[in-house]
């Protein structure tokens, strides 16, 4: 791929399975830093299996997977010694939000976000309680420091996720369908915290059924159907010209479901 060091994240042509199943059928993705990209697509397409291949929580059968030209990851077949131990501390830059939070629940808001700093990248505690109040005002939970998970919704409980992934100060954010399992009216809160993620810079990779945030926020969107990447392209073109019969398909039925929901309320 062209350029590959200077792109923040390059994905080449990786292929997973599980068994005898391909989950991504050679897929190639790069993300420029400071870059928004939101993946949609059908259930079963492989999209949150990119996100985790990408974190190195699964290993990847063929293909490549660099973080700033840095070789991460690559199939067992592909040419070249395997990622050295420098490289692999660059994983650490990738922070992930699940669509389960994924708190610890004995632990207060402020015990989950400085835990990681502290044990991972051998941070004072005082720094990483400093750098943790911080966070916690940019995600509007300053208040909750002392609060454990239970006793917050799951809006605040998502945002204490994102602020425990930003404590490990990453380059790049994954975002794995983090509303999908909130009430929707606590949905909003969470895409704007994500959106000032955006204003400020962040380099993001979202995996969302969300649209209208994939059309204010995204740089791109891209569309993935049975495991391989269909199209690529400005939300703008993607939402009102989809070149791939595919994605039309994808967006009409999703609107109409959209309608429909409407219609019922």
């Amino acid at each position: 791929m062209a350029n590959e060091a200077r792109k923040l994240v390059v994905i080449d042509r990786v292929v997973k399975r599980y068994g005898g199943e391909t989950v991504l059928d050679g897929v190639s993705l790069d993300v420029d830093a400071g870059q928004v990209m939101v993946v949609i697509g059908p259930s079963g397409s492989g999209k949150s299996t990119l996100l985790r291949c990408l974190a190195r929580l699964e290993a990847i059968q063929k293909g490549r997977i660099l973080i700033d030209g840095a070789l991460v990851a690559k199939g067992a077949d592909e040419p070249g010694p395997a990622p050295d131990a420098a490289a692999a501390r660059l994983s650490h830059d990738v922070g992930m939000v699940f669509q389960s939070f994924n708190l610890f629940p004995h632990l207060t808001v402020l015990e989950n976000v400085t835990l990681a700093p502290r044990r991972v990248r051998g941070m004072a505690a005082a720094e990483a309680e400093a750098l943790a109040m911080e966070l916690l005002g940019r995600v509007g939970l300053e208040d909750k420091r002392d609060v454990h998970p239970a006793r917050l919704s799951g809006g605040q409980q998502q945002r204490a996720a994102i602020a425990r992934a930003l404590a490990m100060k990453p380059r790049i954010m994954l975002f794995d369908e983090v509303t999908s399992a909130l009430d929707p009216e606590l949905v909003g809160e969470v895409l704007k915290t994500m959106r000032g993620l955006a204003e400020q810079g962040m380099t993001m990779l979202v995996v969302t059924h969300e649209m209208g945030f994939a059309r204010d926020v995204a740089d791109d969107v891209v569309f993935m159907d049975r495991g391989a990447i269909v199209e690529r392209a400005p939300p703008g073109r993607i939402f009102s010209q989809p070149a791939e019969a595919r994605t039309r398909a994808f967006l009409e039925r999703l609107l109409e479901r959209e309608g429909g929901s409407r219609r019922s309320r």
